[in-house]
């Protein structure tokens, strides 16, 4: 007897419910389903029996949940993972399910992106032919500027006494503060300092949640914190390329304020924790996580991966960690748990790091992705999530892709 035969010989009896108040019709008794039943199922099982009570029912799409996890597979499949029996009664709560991410725009860029930020409905990307860009989200290109020969790594945008800055670093081993000025038709970036001190080239930025302090990681195997406190009366202003690139030499300079060392190799991610304003997040090829105390300039608590880490975010609300890395694995660590692994969930799905895919998860759902967002042609570099509604990622094929969520 075949799998498919044995999973249609077995029956569970299930029973659906819902929290949601504008659900509180679907129907809560038990039926007896095969094993081979799968959310498409589910969902024409459930919405048939709504509507046999509810004539103006109009069908909709459900996820489903069975404890904490998300029905991704058959039931059987799920039952042999999780160890459900048939002999008791299966809970399932039923959800609207998240809409897919709509692609919007595609623009094409001078060059691969290092990194792009959305902000104020805008895009602010850094791309490695040196330049930074300002775009809308429909594609109008409103700025671009060359800030070094050499590419540009990465960006953040923070406000700070309500003015947008851009923070961006590079090959060139330096860090560059831009004022970011935007009107509807035009945008404008001019540099104010130029931040020295690592010895190779940055790979990650990061500014706090008031955009007083900025902490960044580099090639140097340093985490280095920087007052971005802005001095302009020796700024100059980069206008939309059409002048000469501008002589960063004549730039105000700034050193930080203290250079933290225990990586032993590249820092490539970094973040600030939001639950707790003097700590910062990083990640590096060295197989380590670090929670740095910045105020005691030291770290204080170490993690360790047996793979290299490639990138990381932390939720800005519970604190939890998602990290990339040379695996095709993305997990979700939880660094205020104090007994058990510190990694919550693996999320497996990419056929490797740089499969060209943007996917959407949730996170009870570790073995399939909610999504696939389709596009690019080449290598992903960058993603980005800051506002809601809107996905961004860019790459190697030289393009930035956003998606609308809905």
């Amino acid at each position: 007897m075949d799998e498919a035969t044995n999973s249609e010989a077995i029956y569970y009896q299930i029973s659906f419910f819902s929290k949601e108040k504008r659900f509180e019709n679907i129907p809560d008794s038990v039926v007896n389903v095969p094993g081979s039943s799968t959310p498409t199922n589910l969902n024409l099982l459930l919405n048939n029996s709504i509507r046999s009570l509810d004539d103006d029912w109009k069908d909709l799409s459900f996820d489903f949940l069975i404890g904490d996890l998300l029905l991704r597979t058959s039931l059987a499949e799920f039952a042999e993972d999780h160890s459900l029996t048939t002999e008791s009664i299966v809970q399932i709560e039923c959800l609207l399910r998240e809409p897919a991410p709509e692609p919007e725009s595609d623009l094409i860029t001078s060059d691969w992106v290092a990194d792009v930020k959305a902000f104020n409905n805008l895009l602010c990307v850094a791309t490695y032919d040196g330049k930074l860009s300002i775009w809308t989200l429909d594609g109008k290109l409103l700025f671009t500027g060359d800030l070094d020969n050499d590419p540009m790594k990465c960006i953040d945008v923070f406000q700070h006494d309500k003015t947008n800055y851009a923070i961006v670093g590079g090959q060139n081993q330096t860090l560059v503060l831009c004022k970011l000025t935007v009107t509807k038709k035009l945008a404008d970036a001019t540099p104010l300092r130029i931040f020295r001190g690592h010895e190779r080239s940055v790979e990650c930025v990061a500014a706090n949640k008031d955009g007083s302090r900025i902490v960044s990681g580099s090639f140097d195997n340093c985490l280095k914190l920087w007052n971005s406190e802005n001095d302009e009366e020796n700024s100059i202003t980069l206008d939309n390329a059409k002048k000469a690139k501008p002589d960063f030499n004549k730039l105000p300079t700034q050193t930080p304020i203290v250079t933290l060392a225990s990586h032993r190799e590249a820092i490539v991610g970094v973040k600030w924790n939001p639950l707790s304003e003097v700590q910062a997040v990083t990640v590096s090829w060295d197989h380590s996580m670090i929670v740095w105390d910045l105020e005691l300039a030291g770290p204080v608590k170490t993690l360790t991966s047996n793979k290299s880490f490639t990138s990381l975010s932390i939720n800005p609300i519970t604190g939890q960690i998602l990290t990339g890395s040379v695996d095709p694995t993305v997990r979700l660590w939880d660094i205020r748990s104090q007994e058990g692994s510190m990694v919550k969930q693996s999320f497996l799905g990419h056929t490797g790091s740089f499969d060209n895919l943007v996917k959407m998860w949730d996170i009870r759902s570790p073995k399939t992705p909610l999504y696939d967002l389709t596009g690019h042609k080449d290598r992903i570099l960058a993603v980005d999530w800051s506002m809601p509604e809107v996905i961004a990622s860019g790459g190697v094929d030289c393009t930035i892709k956003t998606y609308r969520h809905k």
